[in-house]
């Protein structure tokens, strides 16, 4: 075949070279960077060819905005949802890739099935037959209570993909008697102990001079090994250096105060509220709030009702006083037919998404203009300095054209500075740049020589420039000299503690290494922190009664012994708890396998972007950070 297309080939070398241009230039344009305007169909990344489009990052952030509620504005929240949302959507591309790889389908039917089943748990959705209703009904309450049942399906279609290939990693995962009669004895053999723990203070240990810790640096090898750290060239833009820029004079203020006028009235009101889910029931509760109105407005007390019949569980107690509020604390219904009232009015049934209430009107009160002067103050000069921050550094990295910052930020007023080598943990840090944390992902995520888009944070706004990486290895002693001698303080006051743990124990018993206490007999899987140690797990299941363990050391660092007061063996394994243990414990090793292929794919993919994702169309991880900027109502 091969042999055939090459004489096709030589034989017709002028067209043929034509198709192939064409070929190419479509290849081209479909491998090329998405410019122009953004829409729906915009691809935002693209996870070894599986893509992610801009309606679902977008969908995906309202999700999360309702989901974290009115803990701060959209605006604050923004760089986080946007980062989580498409961190969220590109690891379920990653699993449909391992799903790919492994052969592992989830079909519609399965889907379908798990998507009715949920959808079967709430009354308001089914018939009186208690089926589901029609699609044309369930349309309608999914409009009304905002519910998306194509962002459940694509959940459900999640889970379903993990757990089969959970179930079918764990058929491969080797399970021997030893590792099954230790894992009984784990969940099933009660131990009791007292244990004693000291905390080690390296602080204690006095700095030995340069002749020891250079032999303690030399004699450490890979220990002093650093991750490849980079350099970053940063401009900060803060309040002091805009000014009067962003200074608010009493004109705005006024101008700002009567545009917000409808926010400036307040109302305190009492409210009874009856639950309703469907049709039937608001039915049923609107008929009850109008029976209840006319006995309401005919005398009775409405704070005695809303006590007795509210269904709102605040109004225990409280009569169901609302205390004050403004329109934009409140649904609009509530709050529109609040607003319609007159003080010691009550109103007719309102029906909102919670139910029917009944609303009366206690008072109305107009902030005046001075009672919120300082509030709108702040929020004018907030939006100003967040404007002005922003467009100064834009103008910084437009003019700096991806290159050095310090000439554009120079012509501005500003100061470009360079920081100290940093690796990539979390624990990260270096002088002047105390938001590191937060921008360390996007710093290993660009190119060197790349520059960053502006980012807000509350003193300041930041735009940065990687400036250079320095390779993976082991800095010269002088650099990382206090690195050093932090460690050589751990180790030997790890060591003295240790000497000193195991001469008293000899003669004063644990009372003598540090406090006491005293653990009932129970399993050890349920002490979690402790036995994830392998050598305490060890020493709790090999150490005899009424001996003492080993001096070892907690995950948290501090020193830990213990003498085994009691123990009762674990009953001895029967057909079914052996098949079941087996199966937890092939469980629990495929998930963590399952973790460990996922990160395994996320780095190799990300080492690969190409051109416009030439490896994130076949191969690897691309993503169009410009289109990843999108705009989401609150």
């Amino acid at each position: 075949m091969l042999r055939s297309f090459r004489q096709v080939f030589k034989s017709n070398r002028t067209p043929m070279a034509a198709v192939m241009i064409v070929v190419l230039l479509g290849l081209v344009a479909y491998l090329a960077p998405t410019g122009g305007a953004v829409s729906a169909d915009t691809v935002v990344a693209r996870v070894y060819g599986h893509e992610v489009l801009m309606r679902e990052l977008a969908e995906h952030m309202q999700e999360l905005y309702q989901r974290y509620g009115k803990q701060a504005s959209p605006e604050t929240l923004k760089p986080f949802i946007q980062s989580q949302a498409l961190r969220d959507l590109m690891n379920q591309k990653l699993m449909e890739e391992l799903a790919d790889r492994h052969h592992v389908v989830v079909t519609d039917e399965e889907v379908g099935a798990r998507l009715r089943a949920f959808l079967r748990q709430y009354p308001m959705l089914l018939d009186a037959k208690g089926n589901l209703k029609s699609n044309a009904e369930l349309k309608q309450i999914f409009q009304e209570t905002g519910f998306n049942p194509a962002m459940q399906e694509r959940g459900i279609r999640a889970e379903l993909m993990r757990t089969k290939l959970v179930q079918q990693a764990a058929l491969q995962v080797p399970v021997d008697e030893a590792w099954i009669a230790q894992e009984n004895r784990l969940r099933n053999e009660k131990v009791a102990f007292q244990q004693a723990t000291l905390a080690v203070d390296p602080s204690g240990v006095a700095d030995p001079g340069d002749a020891t810790l250079e032999a303690f640096y030399q004699a450490g090898g890979q220990r002093f090994l650093q991750p490849p750290r980079r350099v970053i060239q940063f401009v900060t833009v803060d309040r002091a250096a805009l000014g009067k820029d962003i200074q608010v004079d009493e004109a705005a203020l006024k101008a700002a105060f009567e545009a917000r006028k409808g926010d400036t009235t307040e109302f305190k009101a009492r409210h009874i509220l009856f639950k309703a889910e469907g049709d039937a029931q608001f039915q049923e509760a609107t008929a009850k709030a109008k029976l209840l109105r006319e006995r309401l407005v005919k005398g009775q007390d409405f704070a005695k009702a809303a006590e007795e019949l509210s269904e709102d569980p605040s109004a225990k107690g409280n009569g169901g006083d609302l205390g004050w509020f403004n329109a934009s604390k409140m649904v609009k219904p509530f709050s529109d037919a609040a607003a319609a009232l007159k003080p010691g009015e009550i109103s007719q049934p309102v029906r909102t998404q919670y139910g029917v209430h009944l609303i009366k009107l206690e008072g109305r009160r107009e902030k005046k203009f001075e009672d919120v002067k300082a509030e709108l103050a702040r929020e004018i000069s907030d939006s100003r300095f967040n404007t002005r921050a922003q467009e100064r550094l834009e103008q910084i990295r437009k003019r700096a054209n991806g290159g050095d910052l310090a000439a554009a930020a120079k012509s501005l007023g500003s100061t470009a500075q360079l920081s100290q080598p940093f690796s990539n943990e979390p624990s990260a840090q270096t002088p002047g740049l105390p938001e590191l944390p937060q921008i360390l992902g996007e710093v290993f995520h660009l190119k060197v020589g790349e520059v960053s888009k502006p980012l807000p944070f509350p003193e300041h706004h930041l735009l940065f420039r990687v400036q250079e990486e320095l390779p993976e290895a082991v800095p010269p002693f002088k650099e990382i000299r206090a690195k050093v001698l932090a460690a050589y303080r751990l180790e030997e006051a790890r060591r003295l503690a240790v000497a000193k743990a195991q001469q008293v124990l000899k003669t004063g018993g644990l009372q003598a290494v540090g406090p006491v206490t005293d653990q009932v007999a129970a399993p050890l899987s349920g002490l979690r922190d402790l036995v994830a140690n392998p050598a305490i797990r060890k020493a709790l299941l090999d150490t005899a009664v009424g001996q003492t363990t080993p001096v070892l050391w907690t995950q948290d660092g501090k020193l830990w012994v213990a003498r085994i007061t009691s123990r009762e063996p674990a009953p001895a394994l029967t057909f079914e708890t052996r098949r079941s243990l087996i199966q937890d414990v092939q469980t629990a090793e495929a998930q963590k396998l399952l973790s460990a292929e996922l990160q395994s794919l996320d780095q190799e993919g990300r080492l690969r972007p190409g051109f416009s994702s030439l490896w994130g169309h076949f191969g690897g991880i691309y993503v169009n950070a410009s289109a990843a900027q999108v705009s989401v109502e609150e």
